[in-house]
């Protein structure tokens, strides 16, 4: 991998981590969201840090030739995880949003059932 690449995954890694810092202090950001994003930083730091360990977990373990890929793989993978996760946040405030207008409902009733 060049040193650009290096040095530009660090500095981006970097300012993602002081971001999610300062959001987390501001109180601008789930906690749960902070996690993800700051694995991102850490992950995108990394890649300058422990280069070899990349590529030997790119060719020896995963059987990637290119190690670069495996930089891809990672990304993705943590989008998908965020993916999944909003889809749970999603599916529960669809749930949520069902009791409540059934219990909105249930008030109406006995409001209109008193007069």
């Amino acid at each position: 991998m060049g040193i650009r690449i290096k040095i530009i995954a660090f500095i981006v890694g970097c300012l993602f981590f002081l971001m999610v810092i300062r959001f987390v202090k501001r109180k601008g950001f789930n906690p749960s969201f902070s996690v993800l994003w700051l694995a991102v930083s850490f992950f995108l730091i990394s890649i300058s840090i422990f280069e070899p360990l990349y590529h030997w977990l790119a060719r020896s373990v995963i059987g990637i030739i290119d190690a670069r890929h495996i930089i891809y793989i990672v990304l993705i993978g943590f989008l998908l995880g965020y993916v999944f996760y909003l889809s749970l946040k999603i599916t529960r405030m669809s749930d949520q949003i069902q009791n409540l207008i059934s219990y909105t409902a249930i008030l109406k009733k006995k409001l209109d059932d008193e007069k």
